[in-house]
């Protein structure tokens, strides 16, 4: 009876041990593999609102000699990857690593949060899928492409802790600053502050001066009679002269009056050109434009002046020979009143019974031209840097 009970003994502690050994394969069977696993890893498990850390995303896909897992990896790089709503500063994708048979890749991203609704939560990672296809190997060296499929990576959350450092004392708290940075900074604001109350007197130097000049030309009036028109309305009136015999001319074409009015106007400009004194003087109640003089309105209720050039073609000629250094660029400008005036003149006094319209109407076009430029240079900014740099303005125009 007791050789019975241990035989039963036996019997029972062998059945149980071979239910605890696995069951080994047979040679030749498949085993169920998952083709793609892949996982996340952060370097820090909280962090603070707009602080960068680093997360890592580990892939392992098989690939051997009878199956090999293709992933698209084309919306795993840094520059294509959407984690919302951490946002991505930056990234690297290391080289594959081939490790029996598998293939491991890896990207690593740089992320930060500068949202303050997350302080205090898990902030979770987005979904994010991978595809990819099982090729399989044929004998003969060719693949076998699979469906499209997809894995869904696991879900992973990031504590949102605070918005600053756990051993600041106070909220404002900042990074320090050395003395030499604050004595930098001083001496940089005494500067600026020395800068200011200097452009402060500037300003109070020139009102003062601009305040006394106007008070001497208020204080200081000068009658009628003897008030002078600028060099600028002067070429600006016979500038309008010349519009005025081009407008006329268009109607009824080249007369000997309209001839003689475009050489009186254009020696206007011709007499500003060279520095000369442009005649004035007020008009009488039967004075009448003619004979190489302009009539001149000085404003609205301004009153009537006569107006006449002095400038001939020779004055301009030796103003072209004696033009030397910057002067020398005026010379285009004098040739063209003087060629201007030239022919001005020669359909006035000239021996030619027919006017020349073609030739006319050259020496008008240049006269034009050439008056706006001597306007332009006799403009009040102008004439007040010339004063400034020591030089003399343009002579005053006197009376005729």
């Amino acid at each position: 009876m007791k050789r019975l009970c241990l035989s039963f003994l036996a019997l029972m502690f062998a059945v149980s041990a071979s239910a605890q050994v696995p069951a080994t394969p047979p040679p030749g069977t498949n085993v169920e593999l998952d083709p793609i696993r892949c996982w996340w890893r952060t370097a820090a498990g909280a962090v603070r609102v707009g602080e960068i850390f680093e997360l890592s995303l580990t892939c392992a896909v098989l690939d051997n000699d009878a199956v090999q897992v293709i992933a698209d990896e084309s919306r795993l790089g840094p520059a294509a990857i959407q984690l919302a709503p951490f946002e991505v500063v930056g990234g690297s994708h290391p080289a594959d690593l081939q490790s029996g048979g598998r293939r491991f890749f890896q990207y690593h991203y740089q992320l930060r949060i500068i949202s303050p609704d997350a302080i205090g939560r898990d902030a979770p990672l987005p979904s994010v899928q991978i595809h990819y296809t099982i090729n399989n190997r044929v004998n003969g060296g060719g693949n076998v492409q699979g469906r499209d499929l997809v894995y869904l990576l696991p879900t992973e959350f990031v504590r949102i802790a605070s918005m600053v450092p756990v051993n600041a004392v106070d909220i404002r708290d900042a990074g320090g600053v050395d003395f030499a940075k604050v004595e930098s900074l001083q001496f940089r604001a005494n500067v600026l502050d020395l800068v200011a109350m200097s452009a402060v007197a500037l300003g109070v130097v020139v009102l003062i001066v601009m305040l006394v000049a106007l008070a001497r030309r208020v204080r200081t009036r000068v009658p009628a009679g003897e008030r002078q028109l600028s060099p600028r309305a002067l070429v600006g009136a016979a500038l309008g002269e010349l519009a005025a015999v081009a407008k006329e001319r268009e109607a009824q074409g080249w007369t000997a009056d309209l001839a003689a009015r475009a050489l009186a106007a254009t020696r206007v400009a011709a007499t500003a050109a060279v520095g000369g004194n442009i005649g004035q003087r007020l008009a009488g109640p039967e004075s009448s434009a003619g004979d190489g003089r302009l009539i001149v309105r000085e404003g609205l209720r301004g009153k009537t002046r006569i107006v006449s050039g002095s400038a001939t073609a020779f004055d301009l000629e030796r103003a072209v020979r004696t033009a030397t250094g910057a002067a020398s660029a005026r010379v285009p400008l004098l040739e063209s009143l003087r060629d201007a005036i030239a022919r001005f003149g020669a359909s006035q006094y000239g021996r030619a019974q027919a006017l020349d319209q073609t030739s006319l109407d050259d020496a008008l076009a240049s006269a034009r031209s050439a008056a706006g430029q001597v306007r332009a240079e006799h403009s009040w900014l102008k004439t007040q840097l010339k004063q400034w740099r020591g030089g003399s303005a343009t002579p005053v125009a006197s009376r005729a």
